[in-house]
């Protein structure tokens, strides 16, 4: 019994790796190979729409600083996540005071076409964690696909 049980683990494992050099269970390396971009390097479209989406935010102006950000996006037409974002980022602002600026910290190149950026806005109180994410678009040029933010600042910290 002790004989089959190993031969059954073997037949196992030779089974697995077989399928995983098949491509079946193969890991998307080259998705955790990104580039990390200093500020200068990304396109400034993509830096000057964050800074205005800030900067409208700093003025208090929700509404406007997502319907601007979320122009062309597919995010625009989901009503109902765009009300609960602007409602969310209000939330914040009564808990961790108006937002005073913000500070670029970090970005990601995965491809030509994609990429994510990390912010700090500045509250009176405690700093919050932005993230966007940008795709280049045949059509419509850079166009955001993901924005979140969080209190979990430190996060930008490594252990």
């Amino acid at each position: 019994m002790k004989y089959f049980t190993l031969i059954f683990f073997i037949m196992i494992l030779l089974g697995i790796n077989a399928f995983s050099q098949d491509g079946g269970l193969q890991k998307y390396d080259n998705l955790q190979k990104f580039k990390s971009m200093n500020y200068d390097q990304i396109d400034k479209r993509i830096t000057r729409s964050i800074e205005d989406f800030f900067n409208l935010l700093v003025k208090k102006d929700i509404r406007t600083a997502f319907d601007n950000i979320l122009k062309n996006s597919v995010i625009a037409l989901r009503r109902e996540e765009v009300d609960n974002l602007k409602k969310q980022t209000q939330r914040s602002i009564d808990i961790y005071g108006d937002i005073l600026t913000s500070e670029f910290v970090s970005a990601e190149l995965v491809t030509d076409s994609y990429i994510r950026l990390r912010y700090l806005a500045l509250h009176s109180s405690y700093p919050m964690r932005w993230i966007f994410t940008f795709y280049r678009s045949p059509d419509k040029n850079w166009i955001v696909t993901n924005i979140k933010f969080d209190d979990l600042s430190e996060y930008f910290f490594s252990d």
